[in-house]
């Protein structure tokens, strides 16, 4: 609509020569008009006074012909021209018959749509609100909490505000202020929750002053040096949104939540805030819940001779029944458990003093919430932030990589997923991608997890299942393990030391990945295998079937630990599985992770074995493709190395048929320059009926026919008599 509004006050501007001019506005929210209290204008545009139809009208020069063309005038004349900054400060009538104010509307005012003229309510909208504050203009808002207009705006009074633009422009037409109108469709705001179209209301609300005492300053201060944000990127985030925030608007017109703990004189109307008043409610709301402030009398909380700094009226008084914002809630936790939970408290200053990481992890819609709200929080009371470390996540997508939402039915629940395949699934999930990305989930990810989670969870079996005899009173030292074990004990040292410091540089995708490598590539493939021989078919107290069971106890106990962080059930059900676990700490997770030193070089061994074992196999591959060799454990094998390798494989020499899972390796030297290479063929050994190995020491006849010496060793030392 285009509304006039008469000259009213024009003294000391061009104006006052142009009695009866009228002042065009435009407007899409004709609603909005009873709240007028002023006329925005660009001092730098060209206006002009239009003659038409035998009125005058003024608008800018540049709508001349677009009003023209809305307003459906024949002809039209201009009488004068003046800049805007010249009658700022001019009076008009605004329809509702109150005074208006021309005023300088930088920089909301635009050119390419409507009169120049920009229709001012300060009580309706966030830009009229800023250039009403700047030129003190009344904030009217003559609209009630459930949107009518109230008593000032007759005849619309207790008419819904959405229900009545039609009826407004026909009262502006009968009171001859409508120039012109047209309908057409424009973007508008909508609640994001119902989806139906909002208004605003300028209402009286608490706030925080965000650049009281140069709290902004101190905020922005240790944003900058006082938190370490990954990924560092999440700096300039919180940095910009804490540097343009307004002042922090503390209620909410709630149902539900924390009362704002104030008083209003009911004589004078003014609300206040008394500390006796504060401290009452803080004592019933420990006792009765944060509802109390809601349900008792308002008695219960004024103090004695309680008086009213404003009128200084001893009542009656009224309470406050605005909440205060959830994210000044979500902002004091930090506040709240180091007062309810003294242990915390202190963990919490010792972790200061020791430069150890207090850590917050959220996503990135968090940087204009809980870690700014936490921030706020405690640089007011405290001058230090609530947490020394900020790590901001992605989203969680589908399987296609799309944002999960209800109305796309894409949603997987977390609880769907923990009663079908339990918490450490969720827990493995969410840490095997690189947090710092979005990270996608659905079916197939998450059985894809299940299989690896599996893996882990049956390493953990075998070694407990073969550690069930063993307790760490018996283990040998490492010194007197064999050469193979010690190989993978200094490798397991090495790889634990790097999952640790993966675990401890947030790479937790790296430390998952890392933990899988061990127990399915080197544990479950190599080592595991390996040992069974030993395991299985040795003395119980065989020195080579201790130094297996040395070499799981450690892989068990790192392992666990290792796998904590993420696995945090099955690591405990694991801890507790074992009493020489349960003898060391209560949890896994009150455990200490062993300190050993890891020397340079120290994975080097093992990854020459494996390299070994690797040409071995792939020798044998072929003859167990032709069905020449049903298993590798028929083979003989010859390894053809250059003479420093070969003398390297020396020392593994009675080992490396175990190590190998063959029958016989025979080391030859090649000369002084080249590769490893090997060749297979089928042993004629016999194989020993207990132990299942090939050697040439099997028995043919008597009453150790069908077994090798060593097993006939081990079941005289056992006392198990071979049968006749």
């Amino acid at each position: 609509v285009f509304v006039t509004f008469p000259l009213r006050d024009a003294a000391g501007t061009p104006l006052a020569a142009h009695e009866g001019v009228r002042a065009v506005a435009w407007t899409t929210t004709p609603w909005t008009l009873p709240a007028n209290r002023g006329l925005m204008v660009d001092p730098n545009a060209t206006y002009a006074i239009v003659e038409a139809g035998g009125s005058s009208y003024l608008i800018a020069e540049s709508r001349i012909e677009a009003v023209a063309t809305a307003a459906g005038w024949t002809a039209h004349r201009t009488r004068a021209r003046l800049r805007g900054s010249e009658f700022i400060g001019a009076r008009v009538t605004a329809p509702w018959g109150n005074e208006s104010r021309v005023v300088d509307g930088t920089p909301f005012v635009s050119l390419d749509d409507g009169t120049g003229l920009v229709h001012c309510a300060p009580g309706h909208g966030k830009e009229d609100f800023v250039v009403g504050q700047r030129n003190g203009l009344e904030i009217a808002c003559p609209v009630d909490e459930a949107g009518r207009f109230t008593a000032e705006v007759e005849p619309f009074v207790g008419r819904s505000v959405l229900d009545v633009n039609d009826d407004v422009i026909a009262w502006l037409r009968g009171k001859g202020l409508l120039l012109a109108q047209s309908r057409f469709t424009h973007a508008y705001p909508h609640c994001w929750r119902c989806r139906k179209p909002v208004i605003f209301r300028a209402t009286k609300q608490w706030f925080m002053i965000v650049d009281h005492q140069g709290h902004r300053d101190r905020c922005l201060d240790l944003i900058e040096h006082a938190v370490r944000w990954d990924p560092p990127t999440s700096q300039n985030r919180i940095r910009e949104s804490v540097r343009v925030r307004p002042d922090w608007c503390l209620s909410r017109q709630r149902a539900w939540g924390v009362g704002i703990p104030a008083l209003y004189c009911e004589p004078c109307g003014e609300a206040f805030l008394d500390a006796g008043v504060m401290s009452r409610a803080a004592d019933v709301t420990r006792e009765h819940g944060s509802d109390a402030w809601y349900e008792l009398p308002v008695d219960r909380f004024a103090p004695e001779g309680l008086r009213c700094p404003h009128c200084g009226g001893a009542g009656p008084w009224r309470k406050e029944t605005d909440i205060l914002d959830v994210w000044f809630d979500s902002g004091s936790t930090w506040r709240s458990v180091q007062r309810t939970h003294p242990g915390f408290a202190e963990a919490y200053t010792r972790a200061r003093a020791e430069s150890r990481p207090i850590v917050y992890i959220e996503g990135p819609d968090q940087h204009r919430g809980w870690f700014n709200s936490s921030l706020m929080v405690s640089a007011g009371l405290t001058g230090r932030a609530p947490y020394t470390d900020v790590l901001t996540h992605g989203w969680v997508l589908d399987a296609k990589g799309r944002a999960m939402h209800k109305s796309l039915g894409n949603v997987l629940s977390p609880l769907d997923v923990i009663a079908k395949s339990g918490a450490d699934i969720v827990r493995w999930w969410a840490l095997a991608t690189d947090w710092r990305s979005d990270v996608r989930c659905g079916d197939e990810i998450l059985q894809r997890v299940a299989d690896a989670y599996r893996k882990v969870r049956n390493t953990f079996r075998f070694l407990l299942g073969n550690l069930d005899d063993f307790t760490p009173a018996v283990a040998l030292p490492e010194s007197r393990w064999t050469r193979v074990d010690q190989a993978f004990g200094a490798f397991l040292r090495a790889r634990l030391a790097r999952i640790r410091a993966d675990w401890e540089q947030r790479l937790f995708h790296r430390a998952i990945d890392g933990l899988l490598e061990l127990c399915t590539v080197d544990l479950s493939a190599i080592v595991l295998d390996v040992a069974k021989d030993r395991l299985y078919t040795l003395a119980p107290d065989d020195p080579a079937r201790r130094s297996a069971q040395s070499l799981l106890w450690r892989a068990l106990h790192d392992l666990t630990l290792a796998a904590s962080p993420a696995l945090a059930f099955t690591a405990e059900e694991v801890w507790q599985a074992h009493p020489a676990l349960r003898a060391e700490a209560e949890s896994v997770h009150l455990a200490t992770w062993p300190a050993d030193e890891v020397a340079a070089g120290a994975e080097d061994e093992w990854l020459f074995l494996k390299s070994v074992r690797d040409t071995a196999n792939a020798a044998l591959e072929p003859l167990r493709a032709a069905k020449t060799l049903n298993t590798t454990a028929e083979a003989e094998v010859v390894l053809r190395a250059p003479a420093p390798i070969a003398a390297r494989l020396a020392d593994y020499a009675d080992e490396l048929p175990g190590f190998l899972i063959v029958a016989r390796v025979t080391v030859e030297s090649s000369g002084d320059a080249g590769e490893i290479t090997a060749t297979g063929s089928k042993t004629s050994w016999p194989r020993c009926d207990r132990c299942w190995t090939y050697r040439n020491d099997v028995a043919t006849e008597g009453a150790s026919a069908g077994l090798c010496a060593r097993c006939v060793a081990v079941l005289a030392a056992t006392g198990r008599a071979v049968a006749g």
